[in-house]
């Protein structure tokens, strides 16, 4: 337990509240085996899949019933094949609307719905898109009807509808600096298109245009039973099953679905790079992406799909090897390959990197997709890919919504009845010059797009430099919502310099001689986590002594001292005293004012950002942490600081807000702390009710 909570306090706990860490023990066996010796595969296993018994209704509703009584149990899955929505202005409705049905329906409350499936120990599952629903035998009668009365006759309130837009807003208030989302954000808009369905993306000014009515438009107009599957599995028996769903769906009225028209998806004819700049990036998020024409009916569909799993299918795969294994860049780098019978596809390489070799990874990524196409593949690397198609192929049969898949996807995207029989098989058919063809016609290196979202003022200079087959590549520049913007510029004055900055900040609060007069700082500040009143409480001195307390209801949650040469960090009343590294880190922290104290030997200017849409300096005081003051004022904006703990990166951000003057200096009275640790929208932000200067304090204070 002692480990665990010294890992949680590793961060500034004065200014990183961390909320829960999970940690996850892998532990391995030994066996007497010599495990670099790939085992021979055994023969391809027969698969044998039920032949669904169908039927439609006179609305159109197409039903597929597959008969099996190894377990008392059934299961019911409803799926709409609806052409792609673009939702435009109102872009989220869907979200919306996803999250208010399936709670309860016009005749059932919410709460008498959700606590009679839970009495049967059922799950019954719906959304914009479909639903599912599985029980026991004697059961499923009555489930099949709430989830039949669900989707007939669902249950929209005004109050729901605002409650689950709330809900999605603040979610993207959490993930706003997120570089991850950022980088999948724009890579879909650039890909795609704004106009098309899969490149809009849901914002606060389209979720504030989306209305009530809006959403039961849209589920009116796109939930039709002339458009959807009913896929029935289990111990059930047909003619039973086909009376049941004549009585529960026949009044469900048919209406045609219109299909929006979107411009197609086009790759550019020479390799570009797409850089989104994220003042906040650690790391770094490389993508290389092509659109592709793919689906289920390619001559060479399992071919490329080898093909991908061998570039970056996990572990084992190329990227993974090349990138973390060989050169320690990433926790991980893969690829993945989409299929759409809709509109393009996509073929996908990526990896999050270091941002000092962020130009490199992305020329690596680019060399693995042409070495594919190049050269052969190895046995080895054939024969491991094909047994792991088959393990994942086979485990994927135990889950009852795979089986409904299959079923739907053999009508939707017209395929031969055996095509799922038939697919292992067609996978260890796949030669070694099959994968190369593959790759040579959906890998294109030479006409792709490689996305870089990161920390421009330390990347981007080396991505201008990037170079492919004897290539400068093209660069261009696009903020985190994808309109194109001009280069950034990270530039700063000559006259401006670490030493500058700091000595202006300490200027702009009060001036050094003041700031050294003051003996002590006392804080009392409370924040809002949920519904909870958190209150903390800090006192420092200029004598390394200092104190933390945050307090939730009465009691103490965490408790962080330190005095002089000695300290502890306590959370839930387990106390673990600091390290030899946490001691140094405390000696800076306890500090009233640690620009005092800078080093200007070993402190770097960075350069320019911008902190909530105001201009910044940055400036790197660790590998670790840097702090960003305004270049109009001089006041401290931002410190961000990350840390690698149990092979995870953590990373926190505290913005200083709202400074007021006391006794002549000046102190923020309002810090934000935002970390994904801290599962609040846009983080924990503490406003302070007391500041007092020089209050008289002892060496008890601290024990």
């Amino acid at each position: 337990m002692k480990t665990k909570f010294k890992n949680i306090l590793k961060m500034n706990i004065a200014k990183n509240l961390i909320i829960g860490l999970a940690i996850i023990f892998a532990n391995s066996l030994s066996a007497q085996l010599d495990r670099s010796i790939v085992p021979e595969s055994g023969p391809t296993p027969e698969i044998f899949f039920g032949k669904p018994q169908t039927f439609m209704l006179d609305n159109g509703l197409t039903v597929m019933v597959v008969e099996n009584n190894k377990l008392p149990r059934a299961s019911a899955s409803l799926s709409f094949d609806n052409p792609l929505i673009f939702e435009g202005e109102i872009a989220g409705v869907s979200s919306i609307l996803a999250e208010m049905i399936g709670n309860g329906t016009q005749s059932i409350s919410k709460e008498d719905f959700i606590e009679e499936v839970d009495f049967m120990g059922a799950s019954l599952n719906i959304t914009g898109s479909g639903a599912f629903a599985g029980s026991l035998k004697r059961y499923f009668p009555r489930v099949l009807e709430l989830m039949s009365q669900a989707v007939l006759e669902p249950l929209f309130t005004q109050e729901e509808f605002d409650n689950q837009k709330n809900l999605i807003k603040e979610s993207l208030k959490t993930s706003e600096k997120d570089v991850s989302t950022a980088a999948n954000r724009v890579q879909n808009f650039i890909t795609y298109g704004a106009n098309h369905p899969n490149g809009e993306f849901v914002s606060q000014e389209s979720l504030d245009k989306a209305s009530f009515n809006d959403a039961v438009d849209f589920y009116n107009n796109f939930s039709s039973p002339n458009n959807a599957y009913l896929v029935i599995l289990g111990d059930i028996e047909f003619e039973e099953i086909k009376s049941k769903v004549t009585e529960l769906f026949s009044s469900w009225e048919s209406k045609e679905v219109v299909a929006n028209s979107f411009p197609e998806p086009k790759n550019p004819d020479e390799t570009e790079v797409i850089f989104v700049d994220m003042p906040n990036g650690v790391q770094s998020v490389v993508t290389v992406i092509n659109t592709i024409d793919f689906n289920k009916k390619e001559a060479d569909y399992f071919p490329a799909l080898v093909a991908t799993r061998i570039l970056g299918g996990g572990g084992a795969g190329r990227l993974f090897n090349n990138l973390r294994e060989d050169k320690g860049w990433t926790y991980g780098s893969y690829s993945s390959i989409s299929e759409s019978y809709k509109t393009k596809g996509l073929i996908l390489a990526q990896a999050q990197v270091k941002n000092e070799v962020t130009d490199s990874a992305a020329v690596e990524l680019l060399v693995e997709l042409d070495k594919m196409r190049n050269k052969l593949v190895t046995d080895e690397e054939l024969t491991s890919t094909k047994a792991k198609y088959t393990g994942n192929f086979v485990m994927s049969l135990e889950n009852p919504a795979t089986i409904a898949g299959f079923a739907r996807n053999i009508i939707t995207q017209d395929l031969p009845e055996n095509y799922y029989n038939s697919f292992l098989e067609n996978i260890n058919n796949v030669t070694k010059q099959d994968v190369q063809k593959a790759a040579q016609k959906y890998f294109s290196p030479n006409k792709t797009r490689i996305f870089i979202t990161g920390k421009g003022s330390e990347i981007l200079e080396k991505i201008e430099g990037i170079e492919f087959n004897g290539k400068k590549l093209k660069v261009r520049y696009f903020d985190q919502y994808g309109s194109e913007i001009s280069r950034p510029d990270y530039s700063v004055s000559t006259d401006v310099t670490a030493e500058s900055v700091i000595s202006n900040y300490i200027k702009s609060i009060g001036g050094a001689e003041k700031l050294n007069s003051i003996s002590s700082i006392e804080v009392k500040a409370t924040a809002n986590l949920q519904g909870t009143v958190l209150e903390m409480y800090s006192l420092k001195n200029n004598q390394n002594q200092s104190l933390m307390t945050m307090t939730a209801m009465g009691m103490t949650l965490v408790k962080s001292v330190f005095n002089k040469y000695q300290g502890y960090n306590e959370v839930n009343g387990q106390r673990v005293p600091l390290t030899d590294e946490e001691l140094e880190q405390a000696i800076i922290n306890s500090a009233l004012f640690s620009e005092l104290n800078f080093d200007f030997e070993t402190i770097e200017l960075i350069g320019t950002s911008f902190v909530n849409d105001e201009k910044a300096y940055e400036i790197k005081i660790t590998d670790n942490k840097s702090v960003f003051y305004s270049a109009e004022t001089g006041l401290k904006l931002k410190e961000f600081e990350s840390q690698e703990i149990d092979g995870n990166l953590i990373t926190g951000e505290v913005f200083y807000k709202e400074y007021e003057e006391v006794d002549g200096i000046l102190i923020p009275s309002e810090i934000n702390q935002v970390s994904a640790s801290i599962p609040v929208p846009g983080g924990l932000t503490f406003k302070t009710s007391v500041i007092k200067l020089n209050v008289k304090t002892s060496d008890s204070d601290f024990n």
